[in-house]
């Protein structure tokens, strides 16, 4: 009896192993098959999509006339719109580019985002927001409505909505002020239209919450001569961490209206602040600001001693300044900084 079960167990286990190899090669020959039937016709939707994108007089239904709607047709799209979509930027190329991706993705890509598993609403999301789907924003800001839970997903429903410049989202963004992420803050602030951007900043009651903390670090990784000037104003906020991107902001852009706003900031308590003017000073190279660098190279922070020796350097007579400090200057950590930064510029004049 026991042989007898042994046998049947035995055999039981071949046949599924044989089974389950069956349908491994019939899987991977659907696969090959459907594979070499988009290389087939590949180049031939690449095309219509060119003509499509390039061509005026070309309309989009010739795509259609070719090829009868099927999961290749629609995976070929996708893939000659991502292509172009990466090659081409002018905004011309880009808005017909929007329209053909409305006209043959969008839905199936609704379909995908209400049915689809994780990985296709994600991926989905991602070429909404590279084709700039705004047909489909009602249902993501649905879908992110409905979805209490918090994760990748969700996060990137909310970028994706900063892409097709939803403006509930922005205005639930200033007006409710969520606990997001500051990393989440700065991902839909630089998705925003600049106009607007600058119309939130601008109206701006303050900077000191997350929000405003954000907007400030998206200005300064900007070109808006209109919002640089907020930075010098903002210099006399009394929080710190205001004036911590207002610092960073004048390094950016690597000048200031009066030099004199900043001489105050070599004396502060707060040790970054000390570091950040000794910064700004290696940028702007002013006579003014020699002295009280010679001040911070004795500083109690390595850090504020590092950048007041590194801006030193930079100046025309560097190499003398820190040659003098070594020779002269009382503190043994500033004689150690100025030695080694010292030792910097003599090497880099040498080469």
């Amino acid at each position: 009896m026991n042989l007898q079960f042994l046998l049947w167990l035995i055999t039981s286990l071949i046949l599924i192993h044989i089974g389950t190899l069956i349908y491994l090669l019939w899987v991977k020959e659907k696969w090959i098959r459907r594979e070499q039937k988009k290389e087939q016709f590949k180049p031939i939707i690449e095309k219509l999509v060119a003509e499509a994108l390039f061509n005026e007089n070309r309309q989009s239904d010739q795509i259609t006339r070719h090829f009868k709607s099927s999961s290749i047709t629609f995976d070929l799209l996708q893939e000659a719109l991502d292509k172009y979509q990466q090659l081409f930027r002018n905004e011309a190329t880009e808005e017909r580019m929007t329209e053909l991706a409305e006209y043959f993705l969008s839905e199936q890509y609704e379909q995908q985002l209400l049915k689809g598993n994780w990985s296709t609403r994600m991926n989905t999301l991602y070429f909404i927001e590279d084709f700039k789907m705004r047909s489909l924003a009602n249902t993501i800001w649905m879908l992110s409505q409905s979805n209490s839970k918090w994760d990748e997903e969700k996060e990137q429903m909310i970028r994706t909505l900063a892409a097709l410049q939803d403006k509930r989202l922005f205005d639930f963004l200033m007006e409710k002020k969520p606990q997001w992420s500051s990393t989440l803050y700065k991902e839909v602030l630089r998705r925003m239209n600049p106009q607007l951007f600058r119309q939130y900043v601008l109206g701006a009651s303050q900077y000191s919450d997350p929000i405003g903390l954000a907007m400030l670090d998206v200005v300064r990784e900007g070109n808006d001569d209109d919002l640089f000037g907020l930075f010098e104003e903002l210099l006399f906020s009394s929080e710190l961490e205001v004036r911590i991107r207002a610092l960073k902001g004048i390094y950016a852009r690597e000048s200031i209206s009066n030099s004199h706003f900043l001489i105050p900031f070599a004396t502060s308590n707060e040790w970054i602040e000390r570091m950040l003017f000794a910064r700004i000073a290696g940028k702007l190279k002013q006579k003014r600001m020699i002295e009280p660098l010679q001040h911070l190279i004795g500083d109690t922070s390595w850090w504020v001693r590092r950048s007041a020796a590194e801006s030193l350097l930079g100046y025309r007579d560097g190499v003398y300044i820190l040659a003098h400090i070594v020779a002269t200057h009382p503190d043994t950590y500033a004689r150690d900084m100025a030695y080694q930064w010292l030792g910097e510029g003599v090497g880099d004049r040498d080469d």
